[in-house]
């Protein structure tokens, strides 16, 4: 997900994947196992590039493990997985480096590369924060640091994007703002994407589906085909809700 030709914020109806495009993560019989628990076991998975995902479960049922083993940052004890070269990550802090500007914050160890800069002020014009590419990280609010993090993974084009919770710290009012961004920047460049959750209403609001993950397998695979800008106190919207609540109360 990264940067250029802004589209409408909230089109009318859900885009579908890209059609032709190979799948960004395809998992077949991923288990993961901490000594004698298993947290992931033979579990199967695809994500087409242009899907939105949300990924809900009780908690402990893996799915932050398995975010982690498909972020390349934890291995998988058996099991096969093809996941896209180009991927990127939203951690729920956003973990920037207090002692580098914010636009060192997006580009990292690139920053001596000819254009990062150029590409990172593109990256957090995007997230509507072009002027405080100079600033301090310390000086930013929870809501703005977060949009360096997702600025971060713009500046990596990445064909998956991984959201491990990013909107879980802001306040009610921020949260919004920041889904609603997230959402756009989706829409605009329409990488894959993943959403690990806690919030059911927030996995119906963002995601083309959700997948129920409980006793380390996915339990239910749940479409969300509602417009956008969606309507959360609609029927449809709370009809789809209670049934991911089902699911998730025969998950445990």
């Amino acid at each position: 997900m990264t940067s250029h030709n802004a589209a409408p914020r909230f089109a009318t109806a859900t885009p579908s994947p890209l059609a032709g495009a190979a799948p960004v993560v395809h998992i077949h019989g991923l288990s993961k196992h901490y000594g004698e628990q298993t947290v992931l076991q033979a579990l199967d998975f695809t994500l087409q590039k242009g899907e939105f995902v949300a990924l809900v479960g009780p908690s402990g049922t893996g799915k932050t493990t398995l975010l982690r083993i498909i972020g390349g940052l934890e291995q998988a004890s058996s099991g096969r997985a093809r996941i896209a070269e180009k991927t990127a990550i939203v951690f729920q802090d956003p973990r920037l480096i207090l002692a580098q500007r914010v636009w060192k914050n997006v580009v990292l160890q690139d920053a001596r590369k000819p254009g990062a800069q150029a590409r990172a002020l593109d990256a957090l014009a995007e997230v509507g924060l072009a002027n405080k590419a100079q600033a301090w990280p310390v000086s930013l609010s929870g809501g703005e640091a977060q949009r360096v993090g997702i600025a971060r993974a713009l500046y990596r084009e990445p064909d998956l994007l991984l959201l491990d919770e990013p909107f879980s710290a802001l306040d009610a009012f921020t949260r919004r703002k920041v889904q609603d961004l997230v959402v756009d920047l989706w829409q605009r460049h329409r990488p894959g994407v993943l959403l690990v959750t806690h919030d059911i209403e927030e996995a119906v609001l963002l995601a083309d589906r959700v997948l129920v993950l409980g006793g380390g397998l996915v339990k239910a695979d749940v479409p969300v085909t509602l417009p956008r800008k969606r309507d959360t106190t609609s029927a449809e919207f709370n009809a789809i809700k209670r049934r991911i609540l089902e699911h998730l109360a025969s998950a445990h």
